[in-house]
């Protein structure tokens, strides 16, 4: 083969990069975008109108604003601040450019330098999200005596085929508007023609989302002395409905204070490497810190993580359900870029693996030093429903910042095109090491905690070998003094102690080999509780998007499938409460006296699911109180004899159990009596022995599996016998067939 002449193309020289430039033979030619890429830019990248109106209160801090209003009005949405505006040149060089670049050039804002939280030019588009129409009402700062006012049919840009040739009409008139705060310059975002039917359950659950845009913790807005700085951003929220910012949500503020542990740290860059320092501080006192190196791939972060027992009765004006079921939607460790929320992260996605651990029974961490290391510590790792978190970074600094290798690997903190969550690089990893790195040290402090706190002093010697050796000795002396009345009268009396002793002995064993089997029951109740709160998460996310359907279709079938499965719920919640006190750590381990009223009443509702229709009623007075001791424990003795009284009266009618109570001397005692099958009270003290049983009701409900293993009056009598309470059957009286009672010295 011979070589080309140059009119061939074979003698051309080769460009720095090895490719050939272009012959005169090659045309020129635009690219051209479809007017649809207008959708795909705005609305198909949002999702939910949260994230839709978050887009323009980002656009509201980028231009300096202090404030930032939402109004949701019964036919439009407006969004207004008082940030510096745009006069006429910028709303067409920058407003009216899809993509634009000036804020990422820029990096920070133009007076109060802050780090713009916009880098892809497409947040505006957003709105189409929200309305068919927007009216856009500006004022520049250096001129506040005009406004220019814009605009925008988004179906008629989106169906003009090109996208340069969808247009906005705008105008330039003398002023006649005042913006967020009452300020003569700014901007109003009026959204018409809205794409969502606005109810009450809707513009709630919208209150809820935006509450969150900005972290409800006081990290933000705040000087170093703590004090409210006056260039700080706030949005503000309300409705024609009423403000969006309800008493639910106040109230929740004030739950976030009732937090057990906080967990705090910060990553700072030192040339190649990254430190981490972590304090771990628990509410009554205890503090812990440690600090450690990660790939320096990331300038700065920081983090502050509440850990919550969603328990007991702490919450100001909060239900424990209700706080729960809060936390287990809005909870979890968020990711706040420049002061803004990534929706991507929280409670509904595991981005630190604590899920994922926690049901792979994972015990140890994978990233803590040896030394750090405390067995079992993992299984104290909160859920993710019992976290409330906000890691703070700032892509926009960080790319800044950014090494040049880093720049050109793109290995380093930056967001997705979708803007809700970061590019998962090595730097992104790092991050995701440290914060995770921090719960893990939480959790092996927790479990110190707990070790030291039960690490109780045992005696050096058993009470059996004690009285052997008196024995002896008494043994000893008898032979010295034969004939000596109260020598032989002391023998005796060790000989009946030592019997006592020996018999003590036996029952204890006898108990303790029970608790071994109720030990696994408690945990798989436990990790029964654990799935089962997942599940009814799912339950009510399925309920919302229900209802939700329904509403945009006008189909009540699927409104009624909705109520089905909200009732279902309801059902399986009430079912839950009868392990809600061996769950709450304040009615597990606070030792205290009781209302007996209280307790029966409050037994009776958790049980209801397992007694049914059984009329229960009291005749307690309100001044009886028990014995120190938790509620679980008051719980377990009286659910156990509630249901065995429920049971016996299954095959009569009317079903009735009654509770009363009173005092004797100095005893005080509580009895619960029913109208059931009846048992022989004279020979019932077998009963509280392990596996027996003395159940009279038909073979169908037995069949039913109702009468339980014979444990039941055993723990009953383990209890009572704790707290120095005695436990029996007695005669009852007309018309009851069964009488328990538990009495105690009212002197306690």
């Amino acid at each position: 083969m011979t070589s080309g002449s140059e009119e061939e193309g074979g003698g051309q020289d080769l460009d720095d990069s090895g490719v050939s430039p272009p012959s005169s033979a090659y045309r020129t030619v635009n690219f051209q975008a479809d007017s649809a890429l207008l959708r795909e830019l705005g609305e198909r990248l949002v999702g939910q109108p949260h994230i839709a109106l978050a887009e323009l209160i980002k656009n509201a801090y980028d231009a300096d604003a202090t404030n930032c209003e939402v109004m949701l009005e019964e036919e439009s949405i407006v969004v207004t601040d008082n940030g510096h505006g745009m006069d006429e040149s910028e709303f067409l060089q920058y407003w009216m450019t899809i993509g634009t670049r000036n804020k990422q050039l820029r990096g920070t804002s133009r007076e109060l330098r802050r780090h713009v939280t916009g880098s892809k030019g497409v947040g505006r588009l957003s709105a189409q999200f929200l309305a068919h129409k927007l009216e856009l009402i500006t004022t520049s700062k250096n001129d506040p005596s005009t406004q220019l006012r814009a605009l925008v049919d988004w179906d008629a840009a989106i169906d003009a085929g090109e996208l340069t040739q969808a247009t906005a009409l705008f105008i330039v008139e003398p002023r006649d508007n005042v913006f967020a705060q009452g300020s003569a310059w700014g901007t109003r975002v009026v959204m018409k023609a809205l794409k969502q039917d606005w109810d009450r359950d809707r513009i709630k659950d919208l209150g809820r989302q935006l509450w969150m845009i900005q972290s409800p913790l006081p990290q933000y807005g705040l000087l170093a002395n703590n004090a409210t700085d006056a260039n700080a951003f706030s949005v503000s929220m309300s409705s024609w409905r009423g403000d969006l910012a309800d008493a639910f949500d106040q109230q929740m503020a004030a739950a976030l204070e009732n937090y057990d542990a906080v967990i705090t740290g910060e990553m700072t860059r030192d040339g190649d490497t990254t430190q981490a320092h972590v304090t771990v501080k628990f509410r009554h006192g205890d503090t812990f810190s440690e600090s450690f190196q990660v790939a320096g791939l990331v300038d700065s972060a920081h983090w502050s993580i509440r850990v919550f027992k969603l328990q007991g009765r702490q919450f100001e004006g909060v239900k424990v359900a209700d706080a729960r079921e809060y936390f287990e939607r809005f909870g979890g460790v968020q990711v706040y870029d420049a002061g803004f929320r990534l929706p991507y992260y929280g409670v509904q996605q595991d981005w630190l693996g604590i899920e994922y651990d926690h049901s792979h029974r994972r015990n140890k961490s994978v990233l803590l030093p040896e030394r750090l290391h405390v067995k079992r510590a993992l299984n104290d790792l909160p859920t993710q429903g019992r976290l409330f978190g906000v890691v703070s970074i700032d892509t926009g600094k960080e790319a800044r910042n950014a090494r040049d290798a880093e720049k050109e690997s793109g290995e380093f903190l930056k967001i997705q095109v979708t803007r809700d969550r970061l590019v998962a690089n090595r730097a992104y990893e790092a991050l995701q090491n440290a914060v995770r790195w921090s719960l893990d040290y939480y959790a092996t402090r927790e479990r110190l905690r707990e070790e030291n706190a039960l690490n109780l002093k045992r005696p050096e010697e058993a009470s059996t070998d004690k009285v052997g050796r008196i024995r002896e000795l008494a043994a000893q002396i008898s032979s010295d003094y034969r004939d000596d009345d109260n020598v032989i009268a002391l023998e005796r009396e060790v000989a009946d102690l030592s019997k006592n002793i020996e018999e003590e002995h036996r029952a204890d064993e006898s108990a303790r080999a029970l608790l071994g089997p109720l030990a696994s029951a408690g945990m798989a109740a436990l990790a029964l509780e654990h799935e089962s709160r997942k599940e009814m998460r799912l339950g009510r996310n399925i309920i919302r998007r229900l209802r939700s359907l329904s509403r945009d279709l006008n189909d009540d079938r699927i409104a009624g499938i909705a109520d089905e499965v909200s009732a279902w719920i309801e059902r399986l919640e009430n079912t839950r409460k009868v392990f809600a006190p061996m769950l709450d750590a304040d009615d597990r381990d606070q030792i205290e006296g009781l209302s007996l009223r209280n307790v029966l009443v409050q037994v009776v509702e958790n049980a209801r699911p397992l007694i049914g229709g059984v009329s229960v009623e009291f005749e307690v007075p309100r001044d009886i109180i028990l014995p120190a001791a938790t509620f679980a424990e008051w719980n377990s003795l009286f659910q156990n004899v509630l249901i065995n009284a429920a049971n016996a009266t299954l095959d009569v009618e009317p079903r009735r159990v009654i509770c009363t109570a009173g005092r004797t001397g100095r005893s005080a005692w509580a009895q619960v009596s029913d109208n059931g099958a009846g048992i022989d009270w004279q020979r019932s003290s077998a009963l509280f022995e392990p596996f027996a049983r003395e159940i009279n009701i038909s073979e169908e409900r037995r069949g039913l599996g109702l009468g339980g293993m014979g444990l039941g009056l055993t723990i009953v009598r383990m209890i009572a016998d704790l707290r120095h309470c005695k436990v029996r059957f007695i005669e009852p009286d007309h018309p009851w067939n069964t009488t328990f009672q538990l009495s105690w010295s009212s002197t306690q």
